[in-house]
């Protein structure tokens, strides 16, 4: 998609009485052209349009932490020119562990307000409900926090009416929030954020892997990658598998070749000879040629076949 149509599909979420805002993260590396993104927000709208979103862990740091930045107030339009600079940025900061631009926020609530719910929705609790800060704003960690919801509308988005991201797999993606009562966070969210630096180093592995070069901003993933990796995670904690290589390999062999690769007689051999006999799993799977693969997933869901 062109910067220029992601900027349409953005400018058509705004309405007259919505406040619309981009979400810039100072922490990641920006690309060359992209450092001075928050400068230019800042000369063309003014120091008022800028927003901190608090992050706890980096009380010492307010330089650091977020900036939410209004691009229309209710009763005017976004600029369509920083419209397509965000989009611009947000497409080739895709495929970086962490994105400089974060997304897309429409709400009638102000600014401040919006920093708030944002910095209070990244403090998610363990089992003793005791809190830990987590930057779900990230777009691979929204994307994973919304996916443990039975109903993605169940989340905690309001007043938030619309936030849009781009997802792993470089899709644009909605999360719509709704007045009333609040949902819980579901008990996997704090141990799947846990999981997200494996996760991006199993999407970084998958991009090159598809690709076939060592670029792997050469190659798109499916949409919302992240939550199948991590599905593959946790099928492979399942079998018993805990060594992260062995993990990782595991994931990456279903992503690669079929998903339900783990049904087969073969494979959940080696699988229990790794975790009974703490074998390494890759030189296992290792033997196989693309041919052996194509055969052993023969009975498999052809519709599933990645080879």
């Amino acid at each position: 998609m062109s910067s220029e149509a992601l900027a349409n599909i953005i400018e058509g979420h705004h309405a007259a009485h919505l406040h619309c805002h981009v979400l810039i993260d100072p922490l990641a590396i920006a690309g060359r052209s992209d450092h001075a993104l928050l400068a230019q927000l800042r000369e063309a709208l003014g120091e008022a349009a800028l927003t901190r979103v608090h992050r706890a862990d980096l009380a010492h740091a307010p330089h650091l932490h977020p900036v939410l930045v209004c691009l229309a107030s209710p009763g005017a339009m976004p600029s369509r020119t920083l419209l397509e600079l965000t989009a611009r940025t947000a497409q080739r900061g895709l495929h970086q562990r962490r994105r400089y631009l974060s997304g897309w926020l429409f709400s009638e609530a102000a600014p401040v307000t919006i920093a708030a719910h944002v910095s209070a929705l990244c403090r998610i609790p363990n089992a003793e409900r005791a809190f830990s800060f987590y930057p779900v704003y990230e777009p691979v960690r929204l994307e994973l926090l919304a996916a443990t919801f039975e109903r993605v509308e169940q989340g905690p988005w309001w007043p938030v009416s619309n936030w849009l991201f781009l997802s792993s797999g470089g899709r644009l993606s909605s999360l719509k929030g709704q007045s009333g009562q609040r949902h819980p966070l579901p008990g996997p969210a704090r141990r799947i954020q846990d999981d997200v630096p494996l996760i991006e180093q199993v999407l970084a592995m998958w991009r090159v892997l598809r690709a076939g070069s060592h670029d792997a901003s050469h190659c798109q993933i499916p949409p919302f990658a992240a939550v199948r990796v991590s599905n593959h995670i946790d099928d492979a904690r399942r079998l018993g598998l805990s060594t992260q290589e062995d993990i990782v390999v595991f994931a990456l062999h279903h992503l690669c070749i079929h998903p339900r690769l783990h049904t087969v007689a073969a494979v959940r051999r080696m699988v229990d000879a790794a975790v009974g006999d703490h074998r390494p799993l890759a030189p296992m799977l290792a033997r196989y040629s693309e041919a052996q693969w194509c055969h052993l997933i023969d009975p498999l869901p052809e519709a599933e076949r990645r080879l």
